[in-house]
């Protein structure tokens, strides 16, 4: 993609907000058949050579865990796929931009995520001109900003994710990883058939 197109999206993507909290009644529920699930049929519990972003079968799992597409049907949500995001390090994640066409997913905390912020940055147009995308082990691309000096870029939002987020994956983010963060960090990023835009 071409420098002028990338300004155009993430720009569009500034336009709107980097996130909008959203209230689950059975959030812990979920969570915890989500954790049952992860640990009897996964093996990211064991494995210590995982990737930030990990797939997982979406049917097995609102199989085990019906609640999750009953919420989303609840907020007009038709569920479209799960993954979930699992990181064991004190280390911060680096600022990056998600993989297209997603803009608005929700992000939903599964264990650990208190003590650990995500953050969304304004980064200058001539920065994000310097880099190209990376290809995932999916096949799709995104950019790792990780090079990117934060002292040059404004921090325009900031969320610890306790509750389940409509988060904006085109606004460069990243997860600030304090002192107190417990380890493993879990979160299951969903995507719909339509996306919730709205919220943002």
């Amino acid at each position: 993609m071409e420098g002028h197109g990338r300004s155009n999206l993430y720009e569009s993507g500034l336009m709107l907000k980097p996130f909008a909290l959203v209230d689950c009644p059975v959030q812990s529920t979920i969570q915890s058949k989500t954790v049952e699930y992860l640990k009897n049929y996964t093996d990211l519990f064991e494995r210590k050579d995982l990737h930030l972003w990990n797939k997982v079968n979406t049917v097995d799992l609102i199989r085990a865990v019906p609640e999750l597409p009953k919420f989303y049907l609840s907020l007009g949500l038709k569920l479209r796929e799960v993954a979930v995001t699992v990181w064991n390090s004190n280390k911060d994640v680096p600022l990056h931009i998600d993989e297209l066409p997603v803009t608005a997913k929700i992000n939903f905390p599964v264990m650990n995520t208190e003590n650990t912020v995500n953050e969304w940055y304004s980064v200058p147009k001539c920065l994000l001109d310097k880099v190209e995308p990376i290809i995932n082990q999916f096949g799709s691309a995104y950019y790792d900003l990780a090079s990117i000096d934060l002292d040059q870029c404004e921090k325009i939002d900031q969320v610890e994710l306790t509750t389940p987020v409509v988060f904006n994956s085109q606004i460069p983010h990243k997860i600030r990883i304090t002192d107190r963060a417990q380890f493993p960090r879990i979160v299951m990023p969903c995507t719909f058939f339509d996306q919730p835009i709205g919220w943002l």
